[in-house]
């Protein structure tokens, strides 16, 4: 409300029931995850995988960005389960050439 009807917020969800609560609070999208094993933060729940973004997809109306342990391998998996597009940080600061996977990532969310 305080931002008004044309903001873009985000939220995160991992299971339906919180993906649902995100967006009736006024989430305009979500980032979902983790979907796969990650190093780029510690603490994390387990993964959810595919499955788990599928179910968070079909439970709600906005865009789900996935977002955890993403490869470009991973993004035709993740975008056949409902994600809109995907988050990533460790497929590119750890790749060995950044610019290679970030064309990779790009060819696996145009096809």
């Amino acid at each position: 409300r305080v931002l008004g009807p044309d903001a873009v917020l985000g939220a995160t969800a991992r299971e339906p029931v919180g993906a649902r609560a995100a967006v009736d609070a006024g989430a305009s999208y979500l980032g979902v995850g983790p979907c796969h094993v990650t190093t780029t933060k510690s603490g994390l729940p387990d993964p959810i995988g595919p499955e788990g973004v599928r179910a968070v997809a079909e439970a709600v109306g906005v865009p789900v960005i996935a977002i955890g342990g993403v490869t470009a391998a991973s993004v035709p998996t993740l975008r056949a389960a409902g994600a809109y597009g995907v988050a990533v940080v460790g497929a590119l600061s750890l790749a060995a050439d950044p610019a290679h996977a970030t064309a990779e990532l790009m060819r696996a969310l145009t096809c």
